[in-house]
């Protein structure tokens, strides 16, 4: 028998797809769980960006966002009247953060209870090389919030630094994968018996995600060339939107050496294809204001050993030797090393690839984050 979930009045500001980010997709997978739970919540939409690539920039169309936005919330404060304003605050840039501003300044001057959701990761980092006004601004729209949620141990380092009241840690949960959709294009990672692989069987390794230099897609083209110069088996996979021309021309050339297949943008059975296809999943990220990659956990529900960087919330995630292995960024030469290990190495390989799998029943699936998030929301006051 399901609980009657709290009366609280919740307003939600959160960005929902498109763009198809991790944020987004993780802000309507929560709306979505409250839905179904019939709690009283009403959502304004933080719809500025229309693509990846534009997100963190700012223009004019933005700009009158921001203000249909901000007149919006301040007709729910006066007229829904909120016991709680739920925020996902900015990652490490400051044109997020004077959002923020802009947004958290009436939501703090009615004396609403805000719930933090840390999303991205680095807000703590800013503080110190602000301005004396903005530091004060910071200080008030940020500070001492009720409630915050963090996606992991690492994650907690935001909401500390802003004194937070009370601190949760909810990892974010994915679908898992169906052995159908990936039936055409049979992995590594999906053969029970591992001694039926063909030694001449390609081992592709995935990239997913936004192709920006900071996520790593750069670092995933050189640590595949290596990889190549020793075992021509290994081949390269990537889905999703170049953010540059840089990395666009990039990954041209890679493809015309042969390093790697460019899928772009992939959704639906064709992305479970693509993780389900592959043998492993390379994800060498620095980005600015990664926290705890969604696209991580999805290679893990595919039974996928990770390699990637020590960086923010990703070894709270990736266990060394256990469901893949860490590095420092940028270290193209270890990453290398682990992905030929992982293809030339079938019993650690298998090894890897169940703990993944087990790692992601045990703490990942979306019913796991469905009874948390529930949970928690009840909890407001």
């Amino acid at each position: 028998m399901i609980e009657a979930p709290s009366k609280q009045r919740i307003l939600i500001l959160g960005q929902i797809p498109p763009p198809y980010g991790g944020q987004a997709i993780n802000i309507q997978k929560m709306v979505q769980v409250l839905h179904k739970h019939h709690f009283n919540y009403q959502l304004i939409p933080l719809d500025f960006s229309e693509s990846l690539n534009d997100m963190g920039a700012f223009n004019f169309t933005k700009a009158l966002k921001l203000i249909r936005i901000f007149c919006t919330l301040l007709y729910k404060l006066l007229v829904y009247r909120p016991h709680a304003v739920y925020y996902p605050p900015a990652g490490p840039t400051m044109n997020a953060v004077y959002r923020d501003f802009i947004l958290l300044f009436p939501i703090k001057l009615f004396g609403v209870k805000r719930i933090f959701h840390f999303h991205a990761g680095g807000l703590a980092s800013l503080y110190d090389g602000l301005a004396p006004w903005a530091k004060k601004v910071y200080r008030y729209v940020y500070f001492k919030p009720a409630y915050a949620i963090c996606l992991s141990k690492a994650g907690r380092v935001d909401p500390e630094f802003l004194q937070a009241q009370q601190i949760e840690i909810i990892p974010s949960g994915v679908e898992a994968f169906t052995s159908a959709a990936g039936s055409s294009e049979v992995g590594t990672s999906q053969i029970n018996n591992i001694s039926e692989v063909k030694i001449d069987q390609p081992f592709t390794v995935l990239f997913a995600g936004l192709c920006s230099a900071s996520k790593g897609i750069l670092d995933f083209i050189e640590v595949l060339r290596i990889c190549r110069q020793q075992n021509q088996r290994i081949v390269g996979k990537v889905m999703g939107k170049a953010f540059s021309t840089i990395e666009e021309q990039a990954l041209s050339n890679a493809e015309k050496e042969g390093i790697l297949v460019y899928e772009g943008i992939l959704s639906g059975n064709k992305k479970e294809k693509a993780f389900l296809g592959s043998s492993a999943f390379l994800f060498p990220s620095v980005f600015e204001s990664e926290n705890f990659p969604t696209v991580i956990i999805e290679a893990f529900a595919a039974g996928l050993p990770v390699v990637s960087t020590e960086w923010r919330g990703i070894p709270d995630l990736v266990n060394h030797v256990k469901n893949g292995f860490i590095h420092p960024p940028h270290a193209i030469a270890a990453m290398a090393q682990s992905i030929l290990e992982l293809a030339e190495n079938k019993a650690l390989h298998a090894q890897l690839s169940a703990q993944a799998k087990s790692d992601f029943e045990t703490n990942y699936t979306m019913g796991n984050f469905e009874v948390l998030i529930v949970a928690y929301f009840k909890k407001v006051q």
